[in-house]
């Protein structure tokens, strides 16, 4: 009860964690955007009012404003030139249209200006808040866009400009529009709600991937522990079986050592030799803990000779001190106990003149582990025909295989991209796995 209260407890605080890192990503993508939907607003709404100072500047009296240059006079050349950028700013939504004369240093001057009704037109020569980088960009001949200027008198606005040229290719000035940031704002805003509806998605689209992120999360640790009750319950299986072979041969021992203590009170000492030398040729224990370090293996092998000795037949072992820590100790499982059973039911069943023996190896040649049976059996003409058909190997190279419990080691081995041999001679079967 503690556990399941425990494991709740920590799926809870997973899931709000989660809620909240995914609020906080959440949060700061929304942020990135819009501050980006807010910049991509300022530059289209810049290079749309750029072309409209370019379109100024082509259309202006060139002669007329050279002509108030040479003066710099509030004449009848400035006049003209006011009232003709006046035209323009009755027809666009600026705070001001303005033309800026460039000199050596890095601050402009406004010459001329269109200014809104009741504001006091800008004096000659006045400086203007446009930043040294844009009057740079102007003074090569570039058109140009600030950011948002923050003007004490003025307020908050957007700045581009143009630059125009006498016929001769020399810069004449600047035509400069300053856009109220206002109207920025709102175009920001329209662009943010165009833009809603993909916010939205993006959103739904990060829940769906929590939520698909934590179901195979939660799948993964089913899988993980239905493979450990798998391999617990075949391992439980196989040491039980051990456990009862112990039994059986300590009950054995025991009447084994009564046998001896009489002949020896009988002074039988030839009978009690011959005796002993029979025990010994048919001891029943194997030392698998010192051929082999995985301990499923060790069980399993243990196991699988006890059932083979039962059955008349000897299993041999040609193993090496190795983990075989590179393929999941549940996947050796199933390897050997399909091939072990396959071979001590082949073996059971043999008829022929060949001593009923099954051999293992369970060993690293270079970097690959080798793992192979070959066993004592008969098989018809057809049944060879059947298990060569089935033969399986994950690279290209294909070699005869056989069939009962193949399927299951050729799914497991395919996991490791290994490959199988098998081969039938002589009344000997023999598979072989590399991985």
């Amino acid at each position: 009860m503690k556990y399941n209260l425990y494991s709740k407890k920590k799926i809870f605080y997973i899931i709000i964690i989660s809620c909240f890192v995914l609020s906080v990503l959440m949060s700061v993508k929304l942020l990135i955007s819009y501050y980006y939907i807010g910049k991509s607003a300022e530059v289209a709404l810049a290079k749309q009012y750029i072309e409209i100072a370019r379109d100024i500047a082509e259309r202006l009296d060139k002669d007329v404003y050279q002509e108030f240059l040479l003066t710099k006079q509030d004449d009848e050349n400035r006049k003209q030139i006011k009232q003709y950028l006046e035209q323009y700013y009755n027809h666009i939504n600026a705070l001001y249209i303005y033309v800026l004369m460039l000199d050596d240093t890095d601050i402009s001057k406004v010459m001329v200006s269109a200014v809104p009704s009741g504001v006091k037109d800008l004096a000659i020569s006045s400086p203007c808040s446009v930043p040294a980088t844009q009057v740079s960009e102007a003074k090569k001949g570039q058109s140009y866009f600030t950011n948002i200027i923050k003007d004490g008198s003025y307020g908050s606005y957007l700045s581009v400009g143009a630059p125009f040229y006498s016929e001769d290719g020399k810069i004449l000035g600047v035509i400069a529009i300053d856009i109220d940031a206002n109207e920025l704002m709102l175009v920001r805003n329209q662009v943010l709600k165009s833009n809603i509806f993909i916010l939205v998605i993006d959103v739904l689209f990060a829940i769906v991937l929590l939520f698909v992120t934590f179901s195979l999360y939660r799948w993964y640790k089913f899988q993980m522990k239905q493979d450990l009750k798998e391999s617990e319950k075949m391992y439980i299986s196989e040491l039980r079986r051990v456990t009862d072979t112990i039994k059986s041969n300590r009950h054995d021992m025991i009447n084994h050592l009564q046998v001896l203590i009489g002949l020896m009170d009988m002074q039988l000492y030839d009978k009690a030799n011959d005796y002993l030398k029979q025990l010994t040729n048919e001891s029943r224990i194997v030392d698998m803990s010192l051929r082999i370090k995985n301990p499923i293996l060790m069980v399993l092998f243990q196991s699988k000779w006890e059932l083979a000795l039962s059955k008349n037949i000897q299993m041999y072992f040609e193993t090496d001190q190795n983990e075989y820590s590179r393929v999941e100790s549940m996947d050796l499982a199933r390897i050997f106990a399909n091939l072990l059973d396959n071979a001590i039911e082949a073996t059971e069943t043999y008829m022929g003149v060949l001593p009923k023996e099954i051999h293992v190896v369970c060993k690293t040649v270079g970097e690959k582990y080798l793992f192979a049976v070959e066993n004592t059996a008969q098989l018809a003409s057809k049944e060879q025909k059947t298990l060569l058909q089935n033969s399986y190997t994950t690279k290209e190279n294909t070699r005869p295989g056989r069939g009962n419990g193949l399927g299951i080691i050729k799914r497991t081995v395919e996991i490791y991209k290994g490959d199988i041999y098998c081969q039938h001679k002589n009344d000997k079967f023999y598979i072989e796995i590399k991985m």
